[in-house]
């Protein structure tokens, strides 16, 4: 008797499984099932810690060649930056262990770094500017050849910090809204991809993370934290912000043609008023839950759970008003959320919602 084997591509051609789930998830599954066998399989918090231990073994690197006279001279350290990165591709192609994934990783990370400081070294002059386009030249031309995720995630986050540094530098700061901006498109390009390349999903979290990042450091410097103050509006970042969300909204919709639905005016509206009586930092957060359910994301959920907490707190302490007043303002904000949600499971119907 000979056996047939039932095969994923099979049972999702199946008539009842077709009719059972959606063409998005059909694809969401070819896709989990396409992905690189040869992928490390780490859990997340092993990959944080070979991330951390990396970065210590980076720096020690450096500090003995320092020790042992090698990178006196900024060509000298550009040329070991440059074999740093090429050894690191080289071993993480050969090995998928993950000893060898973090040796590359320490080694792609320290060669970043020497390279970042042999063109300063050589000028004899420090400018965050100059650190700003050699790490954008850096991530661009090593981020296809160097498939390691951990360093993928963390050079783009890398050069968002030199920029911000860069910003904070300038008087006045408005340049930070068109680095929000930037974020904000960035991570709109990725994430509503229908088909996104394996290779861009480091880039896709960086992005989801350096945004908020990056309003939380601004948020920061409104309430005068160690001394330091940004001189820009926080308004123009919650007019980009709320814009992103409203699309956001009407892509998930099919489009602006179906913008008279109940469902959708609510949500727009809601957009609208968080942006005009919050901080742009709360709007990304909820922003990120929001794709974190439609995709099934727990990384993106994650995140908007990590920064939601911090941005609700900065706003309720940069709130110019007394105690009672704050509370009376937390209290009305969360009848308006439950009248929402009252408004929305007794109008709305359920087919009807995100």
């Amino acid at each position: 008797m000979i056996k047939k084997i039932l095969t994923i591509e099979k049972l999702l051609e199946h008539l009842q499984v077709r009719q059972a789930i959606t063409n998005n998830e059909i694809e969401r599954i070819h896709a989990a099932f396409q992905k690189d066998a040869t992928q490390t399989n780490d859990p997340l918090y092993i990959r944080i810690i070979t991330g951390i231990g990396a970065w210590f073994a980076a720096i020690f690197v450096i500090l003995f060649l320092g020790l042992a006279r090698l990178i006196e001279t900024g060509t000298g350290a550009i040329i070991i930056g440059i074999l740093f990165f090429i050894a690191a591709i080289i071993i993480f192609r050969a090995s998928k262990a993950t000893f060898t994934n973090q040796l590359a990783l320490a080694m792609a990370i320290a060669g970043n770094i020497l390279i970042l400081f042999g063109p300063t070294e050589i000028s004899k002059h420090f400018s965050i500017l100059t650190l700003v386009i050699i790490q954008a030249v850096v991530c661009a031309v090593i981020y296809p050849f160097f498939a390691n995720a951990i360093y993928r995630f963390l050079s783009p986050l890398f050069l968002a910090l030199l920029v911000t540094a860069w910003i904070f530098g300038k008087q006045p700061h408005h340049y930070i809204h068109i680095l929000i901006g930037a974020e904000t498109m960035l991570f709109g390009i990725l994430i509503l991809q229908k088909k996104r390349p394996d290779f861009l999903s480091p880039l896709t979290y960086s992005a989801a993370t350096m945004l908020p990042a990056t309003l939380l450091f601004l948020n920061l410097t409104q309430i005068h934290l160690w001394g330091m103050k940004f001189q820009t509006p926080l308004w123009i970042s919650s007019v980009l912000i709320a814009s992103a969300i409203i699309y956001l909204l009407i892509n998930f919709a099919g489009g602006i043609n179906r913008l008279r639905e109940p469902w959708l005016i609510l949500a727009t509206g809601t957009s609208v008023l968080l942006g005009v009586f919050t901080t742009p930092g709360i709007l990304v957060a909820i922003g990120l839950l929001v794709l974190g359910h439609k995709y099934e994301d727990r990384v993106l959920s994650g995140l908007a759970y990590l920064f939601l907490p911090a941005f609700i707190v900065l706003y309720y302490y940069a709130l110019n008003v007394d105690l009672a007043s704050k509370s009376w303002i937390l209290a009305g904000s969360g009848l308006v959320l439950l009248a929402v949600r009252w408004i929305a499971d007794r109008f709305l119907r359920p087919e009807e919602t995100v």
